[in-house]
């Protein structure tokens, strides 16, 4: 689990509740609901944009006596790195192709084609894992605020 978290609460089900509502309003999708627990997936995130919930894949959301816990995954976030890897990767490939193609013609060492080529892409490696790290920081970040609007909710 990425996030793990336990609040205590007034009354745990309208907390559990007030939770439920915000998660289906932004497309979750509910596995399973027990008087104990509740089991939802998201969306997936397309975009750094879009609300930091949406970077949960999967959420957990159970309650006893006076508490409220949270487990959750944040594989969206992951998945949304992973497919900007794939775009950096083809990007580097395509531009290799294109100056080597235009600049070996002109009698350019195919060493320094492929440098100049690669050049622009040379952050991503640094840049790829402190957005994760940001999205990641956001999305936990998030949902310690719905969580603690869940709690002030139920004790009122």
């Amino acid at each position: 689990m990425d996030y793990q978290r336990k609040i205590p609460v007034a009354d745990s089900e309208k907390a559990v509740d007030a939770a439920a509502n915000v998660f289906i309003q932004h497309s979750f999708q509910i596995d399973q609901k027990s008087e104990t627990a509740l089991e939802l997936t998201g969306p997936g995130m397309i975009s750094s944009r879009q609300n930091p919930l949406v970077g949960i894949s999967n959420i957990r959301i159970s309650q006893s006596r006076g508490s409220l816990s949270v487990e959750a995954q944040f594989d969206s976030i992951r998945r949304l790195i992973k497919y900007l890897a794939v775009l950096i990767i083809v990007m580097g490939v395509f531009f290799v192709i294109l100056f080597g193609i235009l600049f070996t013609r002109q009698g350019q060492p195919v060493g320094t084609v492929v440098l100049i080529s690669l050049a622009p892409l040379a952050p991503w490696p640094v840049l790829l894992p402190l957005i994760m790290a940001w999205l990641k920081c956001r999305t936990a970040r998030a949902l310690d605020v719905l969580l603690s609007n869940a709690a002030h909710l139920a004790g009122e």
